[in-house]
């Protein structure tokens, strides 16, 4: 029983705990940005329209940007499951872990009812919305020198 409960709280741990982006090879992350993600994130929205929203994203110094893009990414917001499956965030996900050493990134849940709400789930505009913030995000990170 104790076994058991110093697991859980090991995980909650780890749940908490998040990456620290400041060891990460920047101008590998951006070279990533501009060749490949920022194509998919366009992929992701296209055929869309344009969306205005009162919301301002900002990110003040490169391992804040990264950090603000993994929460965004890989975590659900209400009325958006996480997008971690969509092609943007596995190259997300595989920029990161080749640039920042050591960096594992969080699991994604392979279960099938997530494979349901996935097939389920439409681009709605909360989704979209999600996805045109980490878009600033990108974009901001690769302006910052």
């Amino acid at each position: 029983m104790v076994l058991f409960r110093k697991i859980f709280i090991l995980q909650l741990v780890g749940l908490v705990l998040t990456y620290n982006f400041t060891d990460c090879d920047f101008k590998k992350i951006k070279e990533s940005y501009r060749n490949i993600i920022y194509q998919e994130l366009n992929n992701y929205t296209k055929g869309t329209k344009a969306i205005d929203f009162d919301h301002f994203v900002y990110c003040e110094d490169q391992p804040d940007c990264l950090s603000k893009i993994q929460s965004l990414t890989f975590e659900g917001r209400p009325g958006c499951a996480a997008p971690a499956r969509e092609a943007f965030a596995v190259r997300t996900h595989a920029a990161l872990a080749a640039a920042c050493p050591g960096y594992r990134g969080p699991q994604i849940n392979n279960t099938q009812t997530m494979r349901k709400i996935r097939k389920r789930q439409i681009k709605r505009k909360e989704c979209l919305e999600q996805v045109t913030y980490l878009k600033e995000l990108w974009q901001r990170l690769s302006r910052i020198s």
